[in-house]
């Protein structure tokens, strides 16, 4: 690697064009850094269809078979020996690891043979999703797993304070921080739109839309705020509620709760207009790394309701853009909702100008760019100290 040039390998299981939170932002990792003159390369699992309709980055299939329960996404299978054809004819100068299953322990091994430096990410909290599919008794084993895999490389990056806190008190080694941005053009309440209301059955200005975004999965807690958002409208302390995304509850819940208008997946500009054309956001999933949906509805200016961790514990100030409860509590949780939903409507317009002020900061380019100058500091680093092949990965 020279001075100005640095080439990335980044390994996923999820990409666009699959919908979901963390694909959205190894995207957007993978286009800011080939913004600054990174040479990026994808390493994913083989679909029909390819999500890159960009040149900035290249993409690779790996062998994968399609996810139990989740037909549309597909897992990454055992491909050591593509990863060492692929990189010994065209090395990277560090790979990013964003999953730790068969692949990702492919690629570990493999950089360990061929002396290639890695680091990895923490996008999702697999240990934690294992009590809402019934397998709690495996957490032990995961726990383990997912510190071993992410302390045999350089660095494990972690997307807010909060998370690099519980991370470094499991035992995890050397963890950086690489937030996440929005796209505060795309988010924002200039995307309101009367005709959108109207068609969720609104009639009167004063009326209010609850609002919610998720994968419709177990581990997502939808069912929770599915009833809350139900219970409001009964209640007549709120007119219309409206769950955006798809997933394997999708069915079930629509019939449990047919006050709720489902609208399944949408684009990004749909989808920001069903932000910025809502009142109030409701966010009840306690098993985030960061929650993008979060600052997405604050930068629509949305005022937004949810639990104490991750995004929510970064962005959201208690009383001024949105209400926060301690993580787990149910009963305080439906409390602050209630709160959130008994504002006056000056308080509400309060709400709306602050929770759009809050995400200011929260800009791709500048983060990104951080994050482009860690890794070359870890590839300065392992330059210097001489890593080769076979040699030990820095475990302590």
């Amino acid at each position: 690697m020279n001075k100005e040039s640095l080439k990335v390998s980044l390994l996923t299981e999820t990409f666009p064009p699959e919908i979901n939170g963390v694909s959205f932002t190894l995207a957007r990792l993978a286009g800011e850094l080939s913004n600054l003159g990174t040479e990026v390369q994808v390493l994913r699992p083989a679909r029909e269809t390819s999500g890159n309709d960009q040149s900035e980055w290249t993409e690779i299939d790996l062998p994968s078979r399609p996810i139990p329960n989740y037909p549309e996404l597909r897992f990454g299978l055992p491909c050591g020996r593509l990863l060492k054809k692929l990189w010994r004819n065209d090395r990277p100068d560090i790979v990013y690891f964003a999953t730790e299953g068969p692949a990702g322990y492919s690629g570990l091994k493999t950089c360990r043979s061929l002396g290639i430096p890695s680091v990895s990410g923490f996008h999702t909290n697999f240990d934690l999703y294992l009590k809402h599919y019934r397998i709690s008794i495996l957490k032990p084993i995961v726990d383990r797993y997912l510190k071993w895999f992410h302390n045999r490389t350089y660095a494990t990056f972690a997307p807010t304070p909060w998370m690099i806190s519980e991370l470094r008190e499991k035992g995890y080694n050397n963890v950086k921080m690489l937030s996440r941005g929005v796209d505060r053009g795309l988010f924002s309440p200039r995307k309101r739109s009367l005709q959108l209301r109207k068609s969720w059955g609104v009639k009167q200005k004063e009326e209010r839309v609850l609002l919610t975004v998720s994968r419709i999965a177990a581990e997502k807690n939808l069912r929770l705020t599915c009833q809350m958002m139900s219970e409001a409208i009964q209640n007549e302390k709120a007119d219309h509620g409206v769950v955006v995304g798809d997933g394997p509850q999708k069915q079930s819940l629509e019939k449990s709760f047919p006050r709720l208008r489902f609208t399944g997946c949408l684009d990004k500009k749909s989808l920001s207009e069903h932000y910025a054309s809502a009142d109030l956001f409701l966010f009840a999933s306690t098993t985030e790394t960061f929650g993008n949906v979060i600052t997405e509805a604050l930068s629509s200016g949305l005022p937004t309701v949810g639990y104490d961790y991750a995004a929510a514990s970064e962005f959201i100030t208690e009383g001024e853009n949105g209400f926060i409860a301690p993580l787990g509590n149910e009963e305080a949780l439906r409390k602050k909702f209630e709160v959130a939903l008994s504002l006056a409507e000056s308080s509400r317009i309060e709400a709306s100008l602050h929770a759009r002020d809050s995400t200011i900061e929260a800009d791709w380019s500048e983060i990104v760019k951080k994050f482009r100058e860690d890794l070359e500091g870890i590839v300065k680093k392992r330059n210097i100290s001489g890593m080769t092949r076979g040699s030990p990965l820095p475990v302590s």
